[in-house]
C-alpha cells in the first residue's frame, strides 16, 4: 500500500509542469496548466489601444518530488520540460466598465523529457501542441490609487482541449478537459524608481472528459517589485504561488481517492521565488528573464523554472 501511494503521488509531479500535463495514471486526474510566474513586472499594464505580442519561454528542472504529507519522495524520477507560448493581445477603443475592452489568444507549445534510473520511465507525447486559451478582458490605464498611477484588469480566459492528447502516453501537451481562469492583474507605480504588480486568478475545471475524474479548482498568483537602476532597466524580486483549494473528485465524490488508494489529500501547492530583470524599450516593448526557485512543494514537484518573458508592441 505504501508503494502505491508513492506511486499516485508521483502522478501529480506532471500536474503543472506548464502546457505539458501528464496522466501518468487513469484514476489520477491532474491540474491543467496555468500561469506560474510568467508574467510578474509591469503586469497591469497593457499600453495604448491596438495589437501587442508576447513570446514566452519557460524551463522545468525537477530537483524533487512531494507527497501529500509535503515530504520528498524516494524516487529517481526526473522531468524536465520546456515550454513556449505565444499570445497575441488586442486592446480595443470600445469602452466597458469604465475601461476599455481587450481580447487575447494564447498557443502553447511544451515539450518534456522524463528519465528515471531505477523504474520504468513515463511515455510521452511526441506531439507539442498543448490547448488554445481564449480570453476577454477590461482594461484600466493610468488610474490613480492613493495618488500614485495605477493600471489593472480583469481578464477571463477559457482553455479548450483542443491539443495533442492520446491516451497511449503518460505525458500530453494537452490537459483534455476545459479549464476558466478569472484574474485580476495591476501594478501600482509608486515613484519613478518603485512599483509593485500582482496577478491573482481563480480556476475552475470540468471533468476529464471520457471519464469520471474531475481536478479540484485552484488558486494561482504571481507578485513582484522592482527598482529601476537605470530609466530602462529595472531589477525586481518575483514570486508566485499555486494552491489547490478543493479535492479532486471521481464521480461526484470527492473522498473516492481517500477510500480508494489511502490519499486523504489529493491538493497541489507550491512557492516559486527569485530574481529577475526588466529591460523596457524606448516604444513601449519589453524583455522580462526571471529564474525561481520552487518550495514548499506538495503533491507535485519541486524545481528550477528559468523564464523569459518578450512583449512587443505592434500598434503604434
Amino acid at each position: 500500500m505504501k508503494a502505491l501511494k508513492i506511486l499516485i503521488s508521483i502522478g501529480f509531479l506532471f500536474s503543472l509542469l506548464l502546457m505539458a500535463p501528464v496522466h501518468a495514471l487513469a484514476q489520477d486526474p491532474t491540474l491543467p496548466p496555468t500561469n506560474l510566474g510568467l508574467s510578474n513586472t509591469f503586469d497591469g499594464v497593457a499600453g495604448k489601444p491596438g495589437f501587442l505580442y508576447q513570446s514566452y519561454v519557460q524551463i522545468f528542472q525537477t530537483r524533487g518530488i512531494y507527497d501529500q504529507h509535503g515530504n520528498k519522495a524516494f524516487t529517481s524520477l526526473k522531468v524536465n520540460s520546456v515550454v513556449t507560448l505565444q499570445q497575441l493581445i488586442y486592446l480595443s477603443k470600445v469602452r466597458a466598465f469604465g475601461g476599455n475592452l481587450g481580447f487575447t489568444v494564447i498557443v502553447p507549445i511544451a515539450q518534456v523529457n522524463a528519465s528515471d534510473a531505477v523504474a520504468v520511465t513515463p511515455s510521452a507525447n511526441p506531439k507539442p501542441w498543448g490547448d488554445p486559451i481564449l480570453g476577454m478582458a477590461v482594461q484600466w490605464s493610468d488610474r490613480k490609487l492613493w495618488g500614485r498611477t495605477f493600471s489593472h484588469r480583469t481578464e477571463l480566459d477559457v482553455s479548450l482541449p483542443l491539443g495533442n492528447y492520446d491516451t497511449a502516453y503518460a505525458i500530453n501537451p494537452s490537459a483534455h478537459l476545459f479549464s476558466f481562469g478569472l484574474y485580476h492583474a495591476f501594478t501600482l507605480i509608486l515613484n519613478r524608481q518603485f512599483s509593485i504588480s500582482a496577478r491573482n486568478q481563480v480556476n475552475y475545471n470540468t471533468h476529464v472528459p471520457d471519464t469520471k475524474a474531475k481536478p479540484g479548482g485552484f488558486y494561482n498568483g504571481n507578485f513582484s517589485i522592482d527598482f529601476a537602476v537605470l530609466p530602462s532597466l529595472r531589477i525586481a524580486v518575483a514570486t508566485y504561488l499555486l494552491a489547490q483549494f478543493n479535492e479532486d473528485r471521481f464521480d461526484g465524490h470527492s473522498d473516492y481517492y481517500a477510500t480508494q488508494y489511502g490519499i486523504s489529500n489529493t491538493k497541489e501547492r507550491v512557492l516559486g521565488y527569485g530574481p529577475g530583470l526588466a529591460y523596457m524599450f524606448p516604444r513601449g516593448g519589453l524583455i522580462e528573464v526571471k529564474g525561481f526557485l520552487e518550495t514548499a512543494a506538495q503533491n507535485r514537484p519541486a524545481g528550477f523554472r528559468p523564464t523569459l518573458r518578450i512583449a512587443i508592441p505592434l500598434s503604434q
